[in-house]
This record gives C-alpha cells, structure tokens and sequence, in this order.
C-alpha cells in the first residue's frame, strides 16, 4: 500500500485541498450564507448513482468520524463537530441525505491542518488506493470539498476512483436531442474530459436505445408506458445523469421528473415546468412551484414554511404550514 504521505498528495485535488491554492482565493468565511441550488451527482465506483438532481448548499455544521481513516494509519477524525462556512460541494453533499437518502452518511476527517478528508458517501467508501473525485462544471477541482465553493446552478460530479494510478476517467452527459415523436425520442451523449474539454461520446450504451451513439454522440430511444429512466455508460467511462421521461400519452406520476433538495437552513426554493419531487428539510422556507407544467410532490418538512403554487394546482403537498395559490 502507498504510504498514507503519497495518498494525501496524489488525493488532493480532489479530496484535501492544497494549502498554497487555497490561499489564492477569498475565505469561505466570508462568502455570503444564503443557499443556492446546483446541480448534483454522486457515483460510486461500480458506476452507481447515489444522487442525481439539484440540492442546495448552504453553511452547515457536520460531525467527523474516527473511522474515516481512509488516508492511512492514524488519520482518523476526531469524533468532534466542524463548521463549513459558505456554499461548498462539501457542504451541499452533507445536505443532501433528506432528498438522496444514499449520500447519508458522510465518513469524514478532521486530522489535517489544510482541509477536512472525505473518505465515505453513503456506503460508498474510499479504499486505500482511491479517492473522491471532485468535478465542477465538468472541469476537476483543484481544492478539496470544503474548499470549493459552489454558486448558483453550478454542476456537481462526485466520482469515487478505485485505483489513483489509472487514468482519470471522463465524464458522461446526456441530454433530449432533436424532436420527440410518439415513443420514441433522440438523445446525445457528449464527454467531458478532466480538464474539461467536451467532445461527442460515440459508442456510449443508453438505456432504451437499440444502437450505441453514433459518431455525433446521438441515438433514439424508444420509451415504454410510463416512465422510462435513461443513462448512459461506456467502458472506462463515469456514467451520465439520468432523465426520467414520460411517454405521450401515459400517466405521468407527480414528481417523477427530478428530485430538488433543501438545507437546514431557509431556503427560498423555486420550481422549474417539470414534474418534481420537492424535500425542503428544515427551516423557515419559501417554495414557489407556480411554473410546473406537471404534478409536484412537495414536503417542505420541519419550520414554518410558505408554499406557493399555481391555480387549480394538483400538487401532493405535506408538512406546509402556509400555503397559497397565484
């Protein structure tokens, strides 16, 4: 096994933080405390999503564990509570377990000077050779996850890496393409490199596609009664974001689009037109699902909470203190 020296070093862009970058940008102290939503994805090493959705992030308070000590011998945490100031990747994944029960728990260290080390997402923990992969807006962090600062609608990739001495995967995404006839619908996987570089995915796998992509990184898939969830994979790949779509035609269950997850804090949470499924979390927070073309599932959860929804709304609502229609 590596030495626990060479582990922190080789990890850092991704998990700890280097000190001398850390000090070329403003302290997360001071950045605003307000949440803000962004885009959020965590996948395991066997390619499993553990999250997929929009979760805010916001300054939260988390306990380290004595257990994380991924890093090596005696680099477990102290067991003792640590503030995260500001909006962070960090921050906004120790948010999440409310909305992505499978982020839940967080096995993280307190044992460096220089950054706290995440070793576990959920079940998901890292060995002794790999390491959580941090992406924002498809280009890796440079800073561990306490560090890295997320703004509005920004997109977050947690990736576990297994082995640190293979190549740094790329970064699968898929998106609807072209128009959407009956049951059938066009869709395009394109790569995203380490360090950002995007180019069209051919030969990626999607769900519900009889073909692999073509060279322009396009297939068809055709989609069952109800729901149909597509992903994409290909081999040395992280696979892509998952759309759930639902047939013309069919009964579309609330919420089935996406999944928007709230903080501890109060959170000012607006909808988009999809079917969504809302977890406010605690907190005094104002919800404005007036835009959804579909059914909402809303829970705004513990704290007074203002809801707003659109006239003739059939939203499934709980734990909604006050709610309104416009």
């Amino acid at each position: 096994m590596p030495t626990p020296t060479f582990r922190v070093l080789r990890a850092a862009p991704a998990l700890l933080g280097v000190a001398l970058i850390a000090f070329m940008f403003p302290s997360l102290a001071e950045a605003k405390s307000k949440t803000v939503p962004a885009d959020f994805r965590v996948v395991n090493s066997s390619g499993k999503s553990l999250a997929d959705g929009t979760q805010y992030a916001g300054p939260v308070t988390i306990k380290t564990s004595k257990k994380a000590d991924c890093f090596g011998e005696g680099t477990g945490g102290s067991g003792g509570k640590v503030d995260i100031p500001g909006t962070t990747a960090l921050g906004q994944v120790a948010e999440g377990g409310a909305a992505f029960p499978g982020v839940d728990p967080l096995s993280v260290t307190d044992a460096f000077d220089f950054g706290l080390g995440l070793c576990g997402i959920g079940k998901a923990v890292a060995p002794s050779t790999g390491y959580w992969y941090l992406k924002v807006n498809h280009v890796a962090s440079l800073t561990g996850g306490d560090q890295t600062a997320v703004g509005k609608n920004d997109e977050i990739l947690w990736y576990l890496i297994s082995d640190f001495s293979e190549p740094t995967p790329d970064e699968l995404f898929l998106k609807t393409s072209g128009s959407q006839s009956g049951e059938q619908v066009d869709v395009k996987v394109v790569s995203y490199a380490d360090d950002g570089t995007k180019s069209a995915a051919e030969g990626a796998t999607v769900t519900g596609a009889e073909e692999p992509t073509d060279a322009q990184g396009v297939t068809t898939v055709t989609l069952g009664d109800g729901v149909t969830s597509i992903r994409a994979t290909r081999s040395g790949s992280i696979p892509s974001n998952t759309l759930s779509l639902c047939a013309k035609g069919s009964r579309c269950p609330a919420g089935y689009a996406t999944t928007i997850g709230g903080t501890s804090q109060a959170d000012e949470i607006t909808g988009s037109g999809e079917a969504e499924t809302i977890v406010a979390g605690a907190g005094k927070d104002e919800i404005d699902a007036t835009r959804g073309r579909g059914t909402d599932k809303i829970n705004c959860g513990p704290g007074k909470d203002e809801l707003i929804l659109a006239k003739g709304s059939k939203s499934k609502v709980r734990s909604c203190e006050k709610v309104k229609h416009r």
